[in-house]
């Protein structure tokens, strides 16, 4: 079986908790970061029965995986359906081409993920700790360089049609990592209990740090900007000579890349299990269905 270290799991499944993040789209305020930790709270409770049964060194019931697999292809589909209206923000260029540039785009990520998946669960682990890192120095640059810089006064941006209901269930709403964390959980049995606590907390804790800096950074402006976490890092700049945002959008775009694959390598794990016949073709089913997934999102948008 398939196994990784638990410093692979938390970066491995944090990086698709940042993109979900920088992905929000309108206006976000403080509730947004308390309705998020309230989120993060109510997931993290929902996946301790399953932290739980791995402890006891109990398999899961193939109902249970059947409905995991159900929403990792969906939330695949819905980092696909971000991907694309992120587009302008990461360069992507396909405006001028309609659905046809979008699916062009995709099918390229998704041969990256066929890659990626192929070479196995501990090599994703591995490369993505290095991208975890990597992303992490760059939120780092562009939390200290907005602190310092930006003024203060931005923070009484507060986002007057923003409630507190409204932003829990956006919160809600892009867990959908959790899924797929719950997989990867059960390749990692030792301390799952502690574990799920701990990724929980530093994802409620991180997600706060984003949410804050970027009402900090884009204040007033917040309603007319389409993503603001993104515009956030956009604005950062930390060095005279140099713009950090070019390479924060590199690692925007690889972070798309990896939450797709961490999905698509959880999928097929679960595939393995429930259909060990089917052994051939599994990675491009799943990536068919959760691009077949992000159209009917994107239509339904």
């Amino acid at each position: 079986m398939n196994k990784i270290s638990g410093k692979q799991l938390y970066a491995a499944a944090m990086i698709g908790e940042i993109f979900a993040i920088f992905c929000l789209q309108g206006s976000i305020g403080l509730l947004t970061a308390a309705g998020y930790a309230a989120a993060s709270l109510v997931v993290c409770a929902a996946v301790m029965p399953f932290a739980w049964a791995y402890r006891s060194g109990k398999e899961l019931p193939e109902a249970a995986e059947f409905l995991l697999l159900l929403l990792i292809i969906a939330w695949g589909g819905s980092l696909f359906a971000m991907q694309w209206s992120a587009s302008e923000m990461i360069y992507i260029p396909y405006e001028d081409h309609g659905i046809s540039g979008k699916l062009l785009v995709s099918g390229l990520i998704a041969l990256v993920c066929l890659y990626i998946s192929s070479t196995g669960i501990k090599a994703l682990g591995r490369a993505a700790v290095i991208a975890a890192a990597i992303g992490a120095v760059c939120l780092a640059v562009v939390v200290i360089s907005t602190l310092s810089k930006h003024d203060w006064q931005n923070m009484s941006h507060t986002g007057n049609e923003l409630t507190f209901a409204g932003e829990f269930v956006r919160g809600l709403l892009i867990s959908g990592n959790a899924a797929a964390f719950i997989v990867l959980l059960g390749m990692d049995k030792a301390g799952t209990i502690v574990r799920t606590g701990i990724f929980f907390a530093v994802r409620a804790a991180v997600g706060a740090v984003v949410i804050v800096t970027t009402v900090l950074a884009v204040g007033d402006i917040m309603p007319a900007v389409e993503l603001p976490a993104v515009m956030a890092a956009r604005l950062a700049q930390p060095f005279a000579a140099q713009r950090i945002d070019s390479l924060f959008m590199i690692v925007f775009a690889v972070y798309a890349v990896f939450s797709i694959a961490v999905q698509s390598a959880a999928a097929v794990c679960l595939l393995d299990r429930l259909f060990p016949k089917f052994r051939r073709f599994r990675s491009l089913t799943v990536l068919s269905l959760m691009l077949s997934s992000a159209l009917i999102i994107n239509n339904v948008r």
